[in-house]
């Protein structure tokens, strides 16, 4: 797969005005999803440690964008993406969306289940238990619709199941003990 070198991914975060709330918010993931990454690795697995750090730290470079103009952000991101060159990382950036954990298969890059995780186990920059993101999840988006909350709850029994698995797979606890050191 072709990713795309760091400088390329900043240039784009910078041209799509990510604001510093959501940098802050990205770094975050990025330290999740590099730790449970280097920890699945060490314990046999194999995943690419660049496509982490890279997915995670483009996961949301099209927020505001949609913000602005009502779209997707990971379907936006996919899309410039594949104009930039790179459609399999643009596919990877697309599964982070809540409702894409329904869909994870055998076949799913563990790099894209790991980028998921740790975007639900950060709530603004903070990190958190997956039940408290849920909770704000719930509250913040599914009191807008009852659609929205059906689309939440249908995705809590797999992203607990998914959050099982990869930790059990990086040899960490739910309370990520190591991730500061």
């Amino acid at each position: 797969m072709k990713i795309p070198p760091k400088k390329r991914c900043l240039a784009l975060i910078e041209k799509f005005g990510m604001p510093e709330h959501i940098k802050g918010h990205t770094e975050t993931v990025r330290r999740i999803a590099n730790f449970i990454a280097r920890g699945a690795k060490k314990n046999g697995a194999e995943i690419s440690l660049v496509l982490v750090d890279r997915a995670a730290l483009m996961h949301d470079f099209m927020k505001m964008h949609c913000v602005e103009n009502n779209c997707r952000h990971a379907l936006e991101a996919e899309k410039v993406m594949v104009n930039e060159g790179f459609p399999e990382f643009g596919a990877v950036l697309r599964e982070h969306g809540l409702e894409e954990v329904n869909f994870f298969t055998e076949k799913t890059l563990l790099e894209s289940k790991i980028v998921w995780y740790a975007d639900k186990r950060v709530n603004h920059a903070s990190v958190v238990p997956l039940t408290e993101r849920y909770r704000y999840l719930k509250g913040r988006y599914g009191s807008k619709s009852a659609e929205k909350m059906a689309e939440i709850l249908s995705t809590e029994k797999n992203g607990f199941a998914l959050e099982k698995k990869l930790l059990k797979l990086a040899r960490v606890s739910e309370k990520l003990e190591g991730l500061h050191a």
